[in-house]
């Protein structure tokens, strides 16, 4: 049984290992997924509703300071405090580009 707990733990801590490595090699697509940024912005930064701003093409610059207001909560009652409270300012920075790239929707 002993051989048997420890092969599930290497197995669970080797999945773990797997995952971490996973996300931290995300781009900015994959954090715009994680992070449902494409739930009201769209896949391609073109806004699912007149609700929401699109953010392709915008400067990344803009982008940036935008969720970091946002990550500070500066901007009390907006949804997007929430969304923005995980992002690392490394992510806050593929955001940014993955939304100013030029196949990006206008």
């Amino acid at each position: 049984m002993k051989g048997l707990t420890r092969r599930v733990l290497l197995a669970v801590a080797m999945a773990m290992v797997g995952v971490a490595n996973a996300d931290e090699e995300l781009g900015g697509a994959g954090l715009a997924w994680k992070f449902h940024c494409t739930t009201c912005h769209g896949r391609a930064g073109v806004a699912s509703s007149d609700h929401y701003p699109n953010l392709a093409g915008q400067n990344p610059a803009y982008l940036e300071s935008r969720l970091r207001y946002f990550r500070e909560g500066l901007e009390p009652g907006n949804r997007m405090n929430g969304h923005a409270a995980p992002l690392t300012d490394e992510e806050i920075r593929s955001l940014a580009n993955y939304f100013n790239q030029p196949t990006m929707e206008r």
